[in-house]
């Protein structure tokens, strides 16, 4: 693109990124409509498969699992706590360490999550066989790791902002 030739649909298209954003705008929406049924949004599920996955974690390695902002996760965890959701151990004071963990009510919804969740993988009425999600989620997976531990603190996405 010169500074005298507007932009094209087919340009824009070719950026990849721009189309990531785009994706994710519109699956994280169909996630999100389709766990309303159990009153989590994607990022509740995600904390609730992550403490699934590996047991009694600090917030703070919670955070950094879930790619959110360390001072974004409190008001998250404090209201899947209410709901009986996740626990914390431990005395809460600034600096030392407040292990969560998920509760039999909270592995309960997150089963429920899960079938939603997995069920999202048929990406049929967006155009893609099976086997074209299977490749995407593999794809995206090849990001994912590439950019484990590229997020710091700043960097971090706050749930509160979506």
């Amino acid at each position: 693109m010169d500074e005298h030739t507007a932009l094209t649909e087919a340009e824009l298209d070719q950026v990849v990124t721009w189309n990531v954003v785009r994706v994710a705008r519109f699956l994280g929406q169909r996630l999100s409509e389709r766990l309303a049924a159990q009153e989590l949004h994607p990022v509740q599920f995600g904390v609730l498969a992550q403490l699934d996955i590996a047991g009694a974690v600090s917030q703070a390695d919670l955070a950094r699992a879930v790619h959110l902002r360390p001072q974004s996760v409190a008001p998250l965890l404090d209201g899947l706590e209410r709901r009986g959701l996740l626990a914390r151990t431990g005395d809460r004071v600034r600096g030392r360490r407040n292990p969560v963990e998920i509760t039999d009510a909270g592995r309960a919804v997150l089963r429920a999550a899960w079938a939603i969740a997995t069920s999202s993988n048929d990406l049929g009425d967006a155009g893609l066989s099976a086997a074209e999600s299977s490749e995407l989620n593999g794809l995206l997976l090849k990001v994912v790791d590439a950019s484990r531990g590229a997020f710091d603190d700043e960097s971090a996405w706050d749930w509160r902002e979506h």
